[in-house]
């Protein structure tokens, strides 16, 4: 079941607004290209949180979660310590086993600081096994869409 999200459809949206800290900028005093990912991964958590999950879920048959099957991260726009931003979470696609979020990260000013995508897949975490994709639960596709056009925010500075 493939659930593609158009551009031109209310999407769910979840807003992450942080600051870049000492210890997210190289020697030049510049945000490092980890601070970027680091960015992105939170603003995931945070929208998981608030859709009532988290990327470890338990069931009746174990542990699941959702690695990174791939990352895209493009930098525009170089920050700098003590600078704030905001990410921005859209949600893309869900084709039965990968959840797709673009990201897009502005300054203070609303200028693209950078922009990335993670492709996630459901994966089963059994005991003294590999871990091995599964369909994502309906349950974890109903959550992520309940909003569907409601933004929604997190902040932490």
């Amino acid at each position: 079941m493939v659930r593609k999200l158009s551009k031109q459809a209310f999407i769910t949206e979840h807003y992450r607004a942080s600051q870049i800290r000492w210890g997210d900028v190289d020697a030049n005093g510049l945000a490092h290209f980890d601070t970027y990912v680091r960015l992105m991964e939170e603003t995931e958590y945070s929208f998981l949180r608030h859709c009532g999950l988290s990327v470890v879920l338990q069931d009746e048959k174990g542990t699941m979660g959702f690695p990174r099957l791939s990352a895209e991260l493009s930098i525009e726009l170089p920050v700098g310590f003590d600078c704030k931003v905001e990410t921005r979470l859209r949600l893309l696609e869900i084709d039965g086993k990968r959840i797709t979020y673009a990201f897009k990260i502005t300054n203070n000013s609303r200028d693209r600081v950078a922009t990335g995508k993670f492709c996630v897949a459901c994966c089963r975490f059994p005991e003294d096994e590999l871990p091995y994709a599964i369909l994502t639960p309906e349950f974890v596709i109903q959550a992520i869409t309940h909003n569907v056009g409601q933004p929604s925010q997190h902040t932490t500075i």
